[in-house]
């Protein structure tokens, strides 16, 4: 694995940043996203058609008010978060547009892309993950949003 020296773009207080957290994305913000996403989308050949990016700040800073499957998908991202490391990328949701499937892009300074499939359960209201599927995509230096050493 290649040495980092200088953090450039990587935005990994995305999802903690509650002071903004009914703002619209900044340009830089949405640059990361599209990088990671487009990473995901080459290495498992992901189709987000139907598909729009779910913004996590909006529910990891309203955990009072939240429904069912709010504080599901929360209990996801809390759940992922603690089993990073300091240097791995926020994780991005995806949610279909009738609200019955979603991905989560858990990306890792390594470069591996793990995707967890969620599904969302009508009777108990709540997002379950239905699976996991790893795979290596690029890592941030080869990303361009970490500048390794030279």
């Amino acid at each position: 694995m290649k040495k980092v020296s200088l953090l450039i773009v990587v935005m990994f207080s995305l999802i903690f940043n509650t002071a903004n957290a009914k703002a619209t994305l900044t340009e830089k913000e949405q640059k990361f996203i599209n990088i990671i996403t487009k990473d995901f989308i080459n290495s498992h050949s992901l189709n987000l058609k139907g598909f729009d990016f779910y913004d996590t700040r909006a529910f990891a800073s309203n955990d009072g008010n939240l429904t069912n499957g709010g504080k599901s998908l929360t209990n996801i991202l809390r759940d992922i978060a603690k089993e990073q490391n300091l240097m791995d990328c926020s994780p991005l949701f995806y949610i279909d547009k009738s609200n019955n499937k979603g991905y989560v892009l858990e990306k890792r300074l390594s470069g591996m892309n793990n995707l967890l499939i969620l599904s969302y359960d009508k009777t108990s209201q709540v997002w379950k993950v239905t699976s996991k599927v790893e795979k290596m995509g690029k890592d941030l230096v080869e990303l361009g949003l970490v500048k390794g050493a030279n």
